[in-house]
């Protein structure tokens, strides 16, 4: 993996409010807290949530297609 890409990984993981070991279970658990909480039904006419919602949703799409590379 690339020094760009690894950059782009620790971004999604704070994204999540994750470091990066926890297992897939966690890291879903993670994203949904975020998603939830930005959801932007939750929050109608609140762009920088919806900005938020979809950073979180990038970022759980991100990690776990890097962990399934991994295995």
């Amino acid at each position: 993996i690339g020094h760009k890409n690894l950059m782009k990984l620790d971004r999604y993981y704070r994204t999540l409010g994750v470091t990066g070991t926890e297992d897939a279970k966690v890291i879903k658990r993670a994203f949904m807290r975020v998603a939830q909480k930005c959801h932007p039904d939750k929050n109608p006419g609140d762009m920088r949530s919806t900005e938020k919602f979809i950073d979180a949703r990038n970022a759980y799409e991100y990690i776990m297609k890097y962990k399934k590379g991994i295995r």
